[in-house]
Parts: structure tokens; C-alpha cells; sequence
């Protein structure tokens, strides 16, 4: 299985890598799991998903880590990485941000 980081992830990630030092290591370990099929996933339907990740740099479980939004492209058994975000910045995102971001980067 790939796995993908469209642009906007990519920014995302640098800007919350300035403040949380770890995050690279959490985005290996994320990575690693996707590849073997975490189950932990929540499906927010269209081939969306969310998964919480565990930061490191910060005392606490994946309750107060980060949020990452994926798209998995069953056709090509694909993962793209579509955006990362913090609890405490941001409560839910946005299923139309979602598709735009699709039809930005993958259609």
C-alpha cells in the first residue's frame, strides 16, 4: 500500500512540527500502522477517514493528539494524507473542504 501527502497535509504538518518537535517520528509511526491496517480509523463516509494520533511531545493519549484526515483510493490501493490538525484548533473539519481537496490534488 502507498501512502501519499498531498500539499496541504504537508503544509499543515511543517506548521505543527515548529510547536510539537516529535511529530515527524508520530507521522512514521501513523504511517507504519496505516500500512498494516489500523483498525481504529472512523469512517466519515466517501472513502474518508479520520484516525487520532498520539502526540509525543505532549504528556497526554490520542484524546489531546492530532487528527488525520485520509482518502484511501481502493482502486489503486492508495492512502492520501489530506490534512493533520490538533483537537484544541480545530473540532471537526469539514466534509466539503474534504472533497475540494480531492478533486483538487487526486482528480
Amino acid at each position: 500500500m502507498k501512502i501519499n501527502r498531498i500539499p496541504t497535509f504537508t503544509k499543515s504538518a511543517k506548521k505543527l512540527a515548529k510547536k510539537y518537535k516529535k511529530l515527524a517520528y508520530d507521522l512514521e509511526v501513523l504511517e507504519g500502522e496505516l500500512q498494516n491496517g489500523a483498525k481504529t480509523a472512523i469512517n466519515l463516509g466517501n472513502d474518508f477517514y479520520k484516525i487520532r494520533l498520539k502526540n509525543s511531545s505532549i504528556p497526554q493519549g490520542k484524546s489531546g493528539g492530532f487528527r488525520v484526515v485520509y482518502f484511501f483510493k481502493t482502486k489503486n490501493n492508495e492512502i492520501y494524507l489530506l490534512d493533520i490538525y490538533t483537537k484544541s484548533i480545530i473540532e471537526n473539519i469539514d466534509k466539503d473542504k474534504l472533497l475540494d481537496l480531492v478533486k483538487t490534488y487526486l482528480l
